[in-house]
């Protein structure tokens, strides 16, 4: 369970989030909703623990899997290297999962945008938790990544996982019946409960 009730968050004299509360109790996809500068970042990075709130109260029980909007990765490390550094995989299925997301074992620094974003979701799905949260997972990838990246979400949830992501294209995983939070000037609406 995750619950935020009067979440608040301020820069200063800045308030950038004014009331958050919202609570998700069961399995399924989350989709926060909003223009760039609306406070989804910062309602994701309160979640994770990456920054504080300046009011209110979260709670939540969760093992959480997390992938930023902008991450860094070591740019001479080789693909394959990197994996062995951050996930605990038999030795073989490192190979199976670079050939399923179509990422070529070369150095990071010299992998295209959208490889490296598949190399952050690649890090991140493959990991079991309880809960994946996602900031702009979508952004860099091309059509056969955004179709594996697609089946990778529906996997989870059909485990009962939660998956919390933060969109700019709201329609893009409508047809998976998401739970879509709009967030607008530091405030959060709810949309569209799952049928």
């Amino acid at each position: 369970m995750l619950n935020l009730d009067s979440i608040q968050k301020k820069y200063k004299d800045n308030l950038i989030l004014a009331d958050i509360t919202f609570q998700i109790t069961n399995p399924g996809l989350y989709v926060l909703h909003g223009i760039n500068g609306s406070g989804k970042s910062t309602i994701i990075k309160i979640i994770t623990g990456i920054i504080y709130k300046s009011a209110g109260s979260i709670t939540h029980n969760l093992n959480i899997s997390y992938l930023p909007d902008k991450f860094s990765m070591p740019k001479l490390m080789k693909a394959k290297s990197y994996l062995k550094y951050v996930i605990d995989l038999k030795s073989s299925e490192y190979d199976k999962y670079l050939s399923e997301y179509q990422i070529p074992n070369k150095r990071i620094g010299d992998l295209s945008k959208g490889n490296q974003q598949k190399l952050g979701l690649l890090q991140i799905l493959s990991k079991n938790a309880d809960c994946y949260i996602l900031d702009e997972p979508i952004d860099g990838l091309d059509d056969y990544a955004k179709k594996l990246f697609k089946s990778k979400i529906i996997n989870l949830i059909q485990n009962d996982k939660i998956v919390i992501l933060s969109l700019h294209n709201k329609t893009f995983l409508n047809d998976l019946k998401p739970t879509i939070y709009k967030v607008e000037e530091g405030r959060i609406y709810e949309k569209r409960k799952r049928a």
